[in-house]
């Protein structure tokens, strides 16, 4: 293997730049003069040398960029459509809730087998009534997270 015989070179460096080479020699564990030998090197036979090779890889980032934004786009426009779509089932629930209280209570009468105008049936629509109003009471209560700090079974009593 031949050794090639290297060549003195002399040459001016910023204070600044000299003690950041021999930090960086120090930490890699190498001599200044290899360091600044890879580094030329590097410099002179880097793969992105020349103006078109940027271009190409500017166009690449750029269309790389551009997919990016698109699937973004795509993304943001599902986001919108189920968030309208989870706003219209909870005003759909608020509904169904309401009719479901009142179609439960009139269930509820009619296994009584009551007459309408008896005391029972008035007494039992009366408790009803007075029970899906608290349901009710405690549903919008959970919905805002703000139930009343005096709430307990123990208010519910019957008379």
């Amino acid at each position: 293997m031949e050794v090639k015989k290297r060549m003195q070179v002399n040459f001016r460096l910023d204070q600044n730049l000299l003690s950041a080479i021999q930090h960086k020699c120090k930490v890699d564990n190498i001599s200044q003069t290899d360091f600044i030998i890879q580094a030329l090197k590097k410099a002179l036979y880097s793969d992105i040398s020349t103006p078109n090779e940027f271009q190409q890889v500017i166009s690449f980032f750029s269309l790389r960029l551009g997919l990016v934004e698109s699937c973004l786009a795509e993304n943001l426009a599902k986001q919108k459509s189920l968030l309208e779509k989870l706003a219209s089932l909870e005003q759909k629930e608020e509904v169904t809730s309401d009719l479901d209280f009142k179609t439960l209570q009139d269930y509820v009468l009619g296994q009584l087998d009551l007459d309408q105008q008896t005391p029972s049936y008035k007494v039992a629509k009366t408790a009803l009534s007075t029970f899906i109003t608290e349901l009710e009471k405690v549903s919008l209560d959970s919905k805002s997270d703000n139930y009343p700090a005096n709430y307990s079974t123990e208010n519910l009593s019957m008379k």
